[in-house]
């Protein structure tokens, strides 16, 4: 009961929205001290301390962030290389742990750094003396998919480096640079020996939990096909490295005098498979998945060693309790639910039974009850599940972990005794694994997009996990029907969040870039795909397509591009991969045959008009002021999406005839070139909103911007400050307005701006 006491507690910490002060944490802390005198409330008082030690634990690394007064600001630092560091295409980017005496200004533990243009050859566990330009860890926030200030705030990143000079001073030597530089040199290795990129990727992230080496489509195929948890270090690999280590043990004590000494023996043995378990976690960099498993196996071999049995279900308590102690963040990462639930799923249903099943039997039941349980963990946290998910894990599982792994970890143990003998065990996994990929390519093609549910809120998930494992309960157990209730939610068809006669816009945050979202009963738009390289770097995959979601469940009908720069079209690319079927409209000097968009284009909605008023088709492309112009027209109330065009433009417009619109996109992110006066007097929005990043090198908003707004009484909103905006119009000019960082409070989340709705 003790260790579940702690688990309820720190996972009850999860939920706080705001940290209480610290003089009640430390009131609280002292009470619950008291009461362990007390045995039958011992339980309660374990799990107000576990509560309370992830609250100061938040509290503590809150106040490691950089203080916003630095953001910009240009400061030498030295610190050590901690990470494995990861080499794009414009930049290279590693975490960077701060030295302690850094003079007047109070800097974070950890940056992440990235370093542009001539890099030199980067190594974990080196020293340097960087002049970083600095900015807190703020990232983009929405409504749904990827949050990555929670990742930073889990991670302890404290805040972003941009390098503009260094010199590097020496090497560390802690044991945590040392296994750092022990994974480089594994990737080293797997980099030389194998030729194939994808072979190559797929070894790394299962030798040494690198992914940097896997491109974006295969991610994507892995998401697709429900398997990308199968490149997560989990506790079959552990298992599979203890295993070795246990087989080693007992060469050992074949090799020494140890027969006779009682219980040595098996304590060596036992020593030997924990010791290499740990050594392959640390290499993996010790994830939740990793730590859980080696929490686990260190339970059981304890409880080996003293010659007593423990069940399942009381070793994967205390794994929980264990982990939440050790790491009061992890359950801020989809990976700690995936990893603990689904053990807890193979222990419901298999523990309670009795009998033995065929091989393929138990297969099939353990693939299901994985299955059927992390159904609602998927939905709460992606939206959406694969249908082929059941087929492509019964299918690579087996196939990863008695083929796959087994000879990448005998690379690893190997490499440093004959580069010839780990080549060819690696040569064996990467077309293991490669054949592995093309299956998975052939079943992706049967299912095409995942399938979107409703993720509903946060108690609904928790209903629909208790729901599948209700399921998983013995066929006579009562309340065994009450989980197809509790799970029907998740599998209802979803409801459309866009009422009849009414239209939602949602301006996206993806950072300095534009992409919004504009629905209809029936229908969606998709103006502008976000920043992105044009290749495989973009905002699709985390921002774009969990939005879409949410509206139809599908594509949108239609593409605007509204002009060539990368901050509006470098999505571009994955979104023909991912909508083929949507009617593009690309304003690009190189649109591949696609159709532009100009006037007099035009078509109606259910009961909105969206009018294409910008630019003639007879124009050439100018750029920015290229840029596609649609008005959005139903009764009383206009949008105006106008992409980056400049005052030259504005004032054609205007001379055009230009209409009230009661809210307007920003021109070109609020910068000096646009929103003069007299295209903001005609146009006359109530509501104006910039799409922009905070502490972006622009300086956008500009200053002059904001007051020309602000004169003409215009309620002026911006992405950077308040996340995404959502706004649900009608046609008799009711306008209702939310934005993500105020309705999505986290104790992790950058406040909203004073003026956020």
């Amino acid at each position: 009961m003790l260790p579940a006491g702690i688990a309820a507690g720190a996972l009850v910490a999860q939920l706080f929205t705001s940290l209480p002060p610290t003089w009640l944490i430390s009131s609280l802390a002292a009470a619950a001290l008291a009461v362990l005198c007390f045995a039958r409330l011992r339980w309660l008082a374990l799990a107000l301390l576990a509560c309370l030690w992830s609250l100061w634990n938040f509290q503590v690394r809150l106040e490691d962030r950089l203080a916003p007064e630095l953001a910009g600001q240009i400061l030498s630092v030295t610190g050590t290389i901690a990470s494995l560091p990861s080499v794009f295409d414009e930049f290279a980017r590693f975490r960077f742990d701060v030295s302690p005496s850094e003079g007047a200004a109070r800097l974070p533990e950890s940056l992440l750094v990235y370093w542009y243009q001539d890099w030199p050859a980067l190594s974990a566990g080196q020293r340097w003396q960087l002049e970083l330009r600095l900015k807190p860890p703020w990232a983009s926030v929405n409504f749904q998919g990827a949050d990555r200030e929670r990742w930073y705030f889990a991670q302890g990143i404290g805040g972003i480096g941009i390098v503009r000079q260094g010199v590097m001073l020496r090497d560390s030597d802690s044991i945590t640079s040392v296994v750092q530089r022990t994974r480089e040199v594994i990737r080293h290795k797997v980099e030389s020996l194998v030729s194939d990129e994808r072979h190559r990727g797929i070894i790394l992230a299962l030798a040494t939990a690198d992914r940097s080496g896997m491109s974006h489509s295969d991610f994507r195929l892995l998401t697709l096909t429900g398997t990308s948890h199968l490149l997560a270090i989990s506790g079959l690999h552990i298992g599979l490295a203890a295993a070795a280590g246990l087989w080693l043990g007992r060469i050992a004590i074949w090799l020494l005098p140890v027969a006779g000494l009682g219980r040595g023996p098996l304590l060596i043995s036992l020593g030997g498979g924990f010791a290499c378990a740990f050594v392959y976690a640390a290499l993996a960099g010790l994830g939740i998945s990793t730590l859980r498993a080696l929490l686990m196996l260190l339970v059981l071999m304890a409880a080996i060693a003293s010659s007593r049995s423990i069940h399942a279900l009381r070793a994967w308590v205390m794994a929980l309790a264990g982990t939440l102690l050790i790491d009061p963040f992890a359950p801020l990462g989809a990976g700690f639910w995936f990893s603990f639930l689904a053990v807890a799923a193979l222990m419901a249903a298999f523990v309670p039974r009795t009998g033995i099943l065929p091989w393929w039997k138990n297969l099939l039941m353990a693939q299901a009850a994985v299955m059927l349980v992390l159904l609602p963990v998927s939905a709460a946290w992606y939206g959406a599940f694969s249908a082929i998910g059941f087929i492509a894990n019964l299918i690579a599982i087996p196939w990863i972990s008695f083929l796959v792994v087994p000879f990448v970890l005998a690379g690893v143990a190997t490499v440093g005794i004959s580069s010839g003998l780990a080549a060819g065990v690696w040569a064996i996994a990467g077309h293991a694994a490669g054949l592995l990929m093309i299956c998975l390519e052939w079943l992706a093609g049967l299912q095409g997009e995942l399938i979107p549910v409703d993720n509903g809120n946060l108690p609904l998930a928790c209903l629909a996990i208790a729901g599948s494992f209700l399921l998983l309960a013995p066929r006579r157990f009562p309340l065994r029907v009450y989980g197809y209730f509790l799970l029907s939610p998740l599998v209802l068809p979803k409801n459309n969040p866009v009422e009849q006669g009414e239209l939602e816009m949602d301006i996206l945050d993806v950072g300095q870039g534009t992409a919004i979202i504009v629905s209809t009963t029936r229908h969606s738009l998709l103006y502008d795909s976000g920043p992105g390289d044009g290749a495989e770097f973009n905002r699709v995959a985390d921002t774009i397509v969990p939005a879409l979601r949410r509206q139809h469940g599908s594509g949108p009908d239609r593409v605007i591009i509204s002009h060539a720069d990368l901050d509006h079209a470098g999505g571009l690319r994955a979104l023909l991969d991912r909508y083929p079927r949507a009617r593009y409209l690309v304003n690009h000097p190189d649109s591949s045959g696609r159709n532009g968009c100009h006037i007099p284009m035009n078509w109606t909605w259910d009961g909105w008009t969206f009018r294409v008023i910008h630019p003639s088709q007879a124009l050439p492309y100018y750029g920015n002021d290229s840029s596609c112009v649609i008005s959005i027209q139903s009764g009383r109330t206009g949008v105006l999406l106008s992409g980056d065009i400049s005052e030259t433009v504005e004032n054609r417009l205007v001379l055009d005839g230009l209409t009230q619109h009661r809210v307007l996109l920003v021109p070109h992110h609020a910068s000096n070139t646009s929103s003069s006066g007299t295209f903001i007097g005609q146009a006359a929005p109530f509501y104006a909103i910039a799409t922009a990043s905070l502490g972006n090198r622009f300086g956008f908003p500009r200053k002059e911007v904001l007051e020309r707004y602000d004169a003409a009484g215009v309620t002026f909103w911006w992405t950077g400050e308040c996340g995404a905006i959502r706004l649900q119009l009608s046609p008799s000019g009711g306008v209702q307005v939310s934005s993500a960082r105020r309705t999505e409070k986290r104790i992790w989340r950058w406040p909203a701006g004073r003026h956020c709705p």
